[in-house]
């Protein structure tokens, strides 16, 4: 007979229901449900020794690979210049020449060296930018034609220019007027001379002058009859400083030095050493500049205190730089004011041009050069 166990009660009973508690019962031979069979642990097998793996044959060399492009021929080598013999023995070859450095192309530059080619001399016009140059050789020009009846025409520079109708001179671009048949204007834009100027230069990181940076004046001071320095009144730092104008007295007075080194010098610049150093070495063993140099203060009717006084008193008290300058590097040199030649914003000239024509009668005019009253500064070392 079967025998049952009741879950409950945990006795055998005879049927599948135990007759005490009423729970289930089960068989002895099946086991208690829900009860799990534990698992028995596998027990890891020992590796099998690990035979050993023969080594894959050598492979046979291959060839290198061959390419049909010829191997690169040697350079030739030049053979060295031949050295110089002096005094029994051997110098080292000479070195080369520097490559000169290519001048820039200066608008208007070619005509002007076709004038200088004719005989004609150059009285070249230096300053800054919008200071009035051109204006004063177009005031100059209408002077002659209005006082003198010496009717000469204006060059004409650009499209739309009208006759007496000037205008400042465009950057990179020289112009020229005809005074007579000897001589002749020249006024280069004031951005050529701003870039000469040493803290020009520096502020704008352009490194030290070139012999490119004189291509613009170096024909002219060669055939030179006489240099005009502008000084703009209006342009000054401060006109209650001892020197306002002091900027514009440090360009004039490295364009003078520079002027003076380009009339004289022909000697062969050395390569070591920067050319703004050979000029400030150079210059003082020159002769003086032999032309004469005439300073014009521009505009000089916009400040009628400062200008109230005579020229030359008034250039060494209030610009002591510039008048050093021409003590050093000049024989001969005048101060005097000038008027405003441009009376308007539309360009309108001025009717009758003031204080031109004694100065450059100075400057130009040889039966006139040895009156006193017209060579003040010959009083104070100017020259005679």
């Amino acid at each position: 007979m079967a025998q049952y166990k009741c879950e409950n009660c945990n006795e055998l009973r005879d049927s599948l229901i135990c007759p005490k508690c009423g729970a289930d019962t089960h068989l002895l031979d099946e086991p208690v449900r829900g009860a799990v069979a534990p698992r028995p642990k596998p027990v890891p097998a020992k590796p099998a020794p690990a035979e050993p793996v023969p080594a894959p044959p050598p492979e046979p060399l291959r060839e290198p690979i061959r390419t049909t492009q010829a191997p690169p021929r040697p350079r030739p080598v030049a053979d060295p210049p031949p050295k110089v013999q002096y005094d029994g023995g051997e110098s080292a070859p000479p070195p080369r020449p520097a490559a000169a450095p290519v001048a820039p192309d200066v608008v208007g530059l070619d005509e002007f060296h076709a004038v200088l080619d004719r005989g004609t001399k150059a009285v070249i016009i230096c300053g800054d930018a919008k200071s009035g140059k051109s204006e004063i050789a177009g005031g100059y020009i209408r002077a002659n034609t209005n006082y003198r009846g010496r009717a000469q025409n204006l060059t004409l520079r650009a499209v739309l220019r009208t006759d007496y109708a000037l205008g400042a001179t465009n950057p990179n671009e020289v112009w020229y007027q005809i005074i007579d048949h000897k001589r002749a204007f020249l006024d280069p834009s004031g951005e050529f001379f701003n870039m000469l100027s040493p803290d020009t230069r520096q502020r704008l990181g352009l490194g030290d002058v070139s012999e490119a940076d004189f291509h613009f004046v170096q024909r002219a001071v060669s055939k030179l009859a006489g240099i005009v320095l502008v000084v703009d009144l209006t342009h000054a730092v401060e006109t209650k400083q001892q020197s306002p104008w002091q900027r514009q007295e440090d360009n004039l007075k490295f364009v003078l030095s520079a002027l003076r080194w380009l009339r004289w010098d022909k000697e062969a610049r050395p390569e070591a050493i920067r050319l703004s150093t050979n000029i400030a070495q150079q210059v003082s063993k020159f002769p003086r500049i032999d032309k004469r140099v005439l300073v014009l203060f521009s505009k000089a009717d916009q400040l009628k205190k400062l200008t109230n006084q005579n020229p030359v008193d008034f250039a060494r008290k209030r610009l002591p730089t510039l008048h050093g300058a021409l003590m050093t590097h000049a024989r001969r040199f005048r101060y005097d004011f000038c008027n405003t030649m441009i009376k308007t914003a539309r360009g309108d000239e001025a009717t009758d041009p003031c204080g031109l024509l004694l100065p450059m009668d100075w400057l130009l005019d040889d039966p006139l050069r040895w009156l006193p009253l017209q060579l003040p500064t010959s009083w104070i070392g100017g020259g005679r």
